[in-house]
């Protein structure tokens, strides 16, 4: 076992073998986002069926976030570790072995069970490992991570595609895991003292799953149909519901699935707010540009995929500068600085036509993400130095949860916004690729406004000196 008084070398050791882990699981986040034009040619299923590769995934590993705080407390940190890897490995075979679009899902979805207890496991190992005065660089370090894996994933993924296949999107996880899996043995260690009472509430389990699907399924049904209908419609308020009684059914617990008593520090909710919405701008861009850059300019995978390689770069040497910047001068004028960039970077998109220039829309998307990376894990640390020490594991998984279910709901409603903008609003009486570009210009628009929102709420964070 291994505390805060351990020395940094040992500890060293152990957070850079969790950060292996958690970047083989977050470059997979987005490996598919230049996938779907192939999923949907050769299973021949619509794009808001393909899209659950994505989605699902995310809305899974959302799910699976809240159960981090019990994982944590219940069991020992390293065999915790192997677990989620032989998971990951299990996910993978199955999604390489697949012989149809619904065994390919299921793949997927046992990697994003494992992917969604990874990084709250990574975030409790430093909160217990490192006083509060350290955690910024830190947090930087696995903000990179967690941006900059799924920043590659499309590069790497379309590569891929177009040289091996789509199945070799999971055949090329196997043996990086199995590799893993043996350094973790020697390696990773405990940290916790574990609780064999800790229980948790199967009933708030099965809530949050049918709440969170339930949105989820009704959004990605809107979109794929491009309109609201009694079924769709019953099933997104019924989402919602459910999750009003999830919430209602925390606050009677003693000891709940996810302690909303977190949300009654002011600094918190605000950060939450923040580093959801910087999630939203991540992931929902990241699986519509993508898109965009195949269907409207007619790119291949490995082609749109380097478009998005420049943020990429970008992003992975801008998250840890960003942590040692908080640790510095504080969360309020990061915040407000990067909300900034990512409003200047998103406005071309806006205005994005086939016959956009391609330095164009790569150099918007590779300016945006240094602001991405700039809030997104200072305002997630700020959040949760803000809590007292004893609400630290139940405050990430919180503020994790959020984040995550925020990523699978924004791109999910960005999806539908394409769909309506193609049908609806640009008019049949124009060519196909004309049509998808509406939609896709109506996506980045939205995804303005949520960078916007982002913004004005920076103004109401408290500056280091308060």
């Amino acid at each position: 076992m291994i505390t805060i008084d351990t020395p940094n070398k040992q500890k060293v050791k152990m957070i850079a073998v969790l950060i292996f882990g958690a970047f083989i699981m977050m470059l997979t986040e987005t490996f598919f986002n230049n996938a779907l034009p192939t999923i949907i040619n050769q299973y021949s299923v619509s794009q808001s069926i393909a899209q659950w590769v994505s989605t699902g995934y995310q809305l899974v590993t959302g799910l699976m976030i809240p159960l981090s705080a019990w994982f944590f407390h219940r069991f020992n940190t390293k065999h915790t570790f192997i677990s989620l890897l032989l998971i990951f490995l299990l996910g993978s075979a199955c999604g390489f072995l697949a012989s149809n679009f619904w065994l390919l899902l299921l793949g997927r979805l046992i990697q994003a069970i494992a992917a969604g207890a990874m990084i709250p496991l990574i975030q409790n190992v430093v909160l217990v490992l490192y006083p509060q005065e350290k955690r910024g660089f830190i947090m930087g370090v696995i903000g990179l991570v967690i941006a900059f894996g799924p920043a590659l994933g499309p590069t790497t993924g379309g590569w891929i595609i177009d040289n091996l296949g789509l199945k070799w999107l999971f055949g090329i996880l196997i043996p990086l895991t199995i590799i893993l899996l043996a350094i973790s043995l020697f390696n990773a260690k405990n940290v916790n003292k574990i609780d064999r009472t800790q229980r948790v509430d199967w009933v708030s389990v099965v809530e949050s799953c049918l709440g969170f699907g339930a949105l989820l399924y009704g959004f990605s049904d809107i979109g794929n149909i491009g309109t609201i209908n009694f079924t769709n419609g019953f099933i997104t308020i019924m989402g919602f519901v459910v999750l009003v009684f999830f919430c209602c059914r925390q606050l009677k617990l003693e000891k709940p699935l996810v302690n909303l008593s977190v949300f009654r520090n002011y600094t918190f909710n605000l950060t939450t707010i923040l580093s959801a919405i910087s999630n939203i701008a991540l992931l929902s861009v990241e699986l519509v540009l993508p898109l965009y850059l195949q269907r409207v300019h007619g790119l291949s995978a490995f082609q749109a995929g380097l478009m998005l390689l420049p943020g990429a770069i970008l992003e992975g040497i801008t998250s840890p500068i960003a942590g040692r910047l908080y640790d510095k001068f504080g969360i309020k004028k990061l915040s407000l600085i990067g909300y900034a960039i990512i409003i200047l970077g998103t406005m071309p998109m806006i205005f994005f036509t086939p016959e956009t220039n391609l330095l164009l829309v790569a150099g918007a998307y590779a300016f945006r993400i240094i602001g991405i990376a700039t809030v997104m894990m200072p305002t997630f640390t700020e959040g949760l130095n803000a809590l007292p020490i004893d609400l630290y594991v139940h405050g990430n998984a919180a503020t994790s949860t959020a984040r995550q279910i925020a990523g699978s709901l924004g791109t999910a409603v960005l999806m539908m916004i394409i769909a309506f903008g193609s049908k609806h609003i640009a008019g049949n009486n124009m060519l196909q690729t004309e049509q998808l570009n509406y939609g896709y210009r109506y996506a980045f628009l939205a995804s303005f406004i949520f960078a916007l929102i982002g913004f004005v709420l920076s103004f109401w964070l408290k500056s280091k000196h308060q």
